[in-house]
């Protein structure tokens, strides 16, 4: 009993260790992914369209090392993974205020991707091994609560600091999150983020990047996310556009409140009801809620709209993470895991370049209006590939 009572223990304190170390991971995305844009413009002097390949060079270097972590892992140890990934992440942090011309930038942006990358695929492959089989979807809605609580603060002290006190404050205080993500690494208990397919070597085949049985609810998650990746690269513009831009931090919060409030009963319910239960209505609000953005006239409508897409991407992307969990056998949940944030991250890699390139010509009310009909057709898709299986 007693050594069955350390055991939990430490699964218990990992999980909050995983969460911390998820949690300052993300916040270094998403800051700089909000920062990355108007520094480009105000401080190099790029366009816009240069900007928001700046934005998806990390997505890439996250895609990237995600299509390497299926061999990666069958090589090393998950915590020498982590540790790689926490140290490749903070020389890419130190370079930034170093860094001032276009090709070292996209370097070290496809760095940091890279580290990103690395990391979230333990974080993310981890975390369902430390929760119970019978609350999967609560417990990963639970933990993803810590890329939803870095979703805004990362951009809400991003655009804080860049308006009081300027970009190179925000890129020391990066450095900072970057040397707390290391030192949180180390105090990490190895046995309880080792995969149970450690070390297994397999045929080099399309297996071994990704599960081909998630593909397709993995690609639902890709189009959907396509319509957050518009708020993240191009929200400040639109807001400057309304004459609003003092209100464009607040967004952040109010989303990941929603989510806060929502993952309470949200993850008991896809366990209970089953994952049709959140997914459809979570689909609805991200309609409303693009809607609602795209008509924005005051600070109401904002708030309202910022709720609608908290309640509905946040909820849309836990759950369909939940899902694939369950979908595979624990030996491929790593690669599993992998080939849904694959997905993901091309998103919010390719997502960026293109707005960035159509932005300018629709303009950005019409963008956000265009991305009602983005999510219309991730519903549309997800009924055909997964919901109607499950109905």
């Amino acid at each position: 009993m007693e050594a069955e009572h350390q055991v939990t223990k430490i699964f218990n304190q990992s999980f909050l260790e995983i969460f911390i170390i998820n949690l300052l991971v993300m916040m270094t995305f998403y800051s700089l992914t909000v920062a990355i844009g108007p520094y480009a413009v105000e401080e190099l002097g790029l366009s816009q369209a240069v900007g928001g390949l700046l934005v998806g060079l990390t997505v890439i270097g996250s895609l990237f090392a995600r299509l390497s972590s299926g061999m990666i892992m069958a090589k090393l140890d998950t915590k020498q993974i982590l540790l790689l990934g926490g140290g490749i992440l903070l020389v890419s942090l130190i370079a930034y205020p170093l860094v001032h011309s276009l090709t070292l930038l996209a370097v070290m942006r496809f760095i940091q991707g890279v580290a990103v990358g690395l990391i979230g695929t333990i974080t993310n492959t981890a975390i369902v091994l430390v929760v119970p089989a019978k609350r999967k979807s609560e417990g990963i809605s639970y933990f993803s609560l810590s890329t939803v609580i870095a979703t805004a603060m990362g951009p809400f002290l991003a655009l804080v600091l860049i308006d009081t006190v300027g970009f190179q404050k925000l890129f020391l205080l990066e450095i900072i999150i970057g040397i707390l993500i290391l030192a949180a690494i180390f105090f990490i208990h190895e046995e309880a983020v080792e995969l149970p397919n450690k070390g297994h070597q397999q045929k080099m085949s399309i297996h071994s990047f990704v599960a081909p049985k998630v593909l397709p609810i993995a690609f639902v998650m890709m189009i959907a996310a396509i319509t957050y990746s518009a708020i993240q690269s191009d929200l400040s513009f639109f807001m400057k556009e309304q004459h609003m831009a003092e209100y464009t931090s607040l967004f952040f919060v109010i989303y990941a409140l929603s989510v806060l409030v929502s993952r309470l009963f949200t993850g008991v319910l896809a366990d209970k009801k089953g994952e049709n239960f959140v997914i459809y209505p979570s689909f609805i609000a991200l309609i409303l809620g693009f809607i609602t953005l795209s008509q924005v006239n005051g600070v109401w409508l904002f708030v309202i709209s910022a709720i609608l897409i908290g309640v509905g991407f946040g909820n849309l992307q836990s759950t369909i993470q939940s899902t694939i969990a369950k979908m595979v056998p624990i030996e491929r949940l790593g690669v599993a895991t992998s080939t849904y944030f694959i997905l993901f991250d091309l998103a919010f890699g390719v997502g960026p370049v293109i707005l960035g390139i159509i932005a300018p010509i629709l303009g950005f009310k019409v963008l956000f209006e265009l991305m009602v009909a983005v999510v219309i057709l991730s519903l549309v898709l997800y009924y055909f590939v997964h919901g109607k299986k499950v109905a």
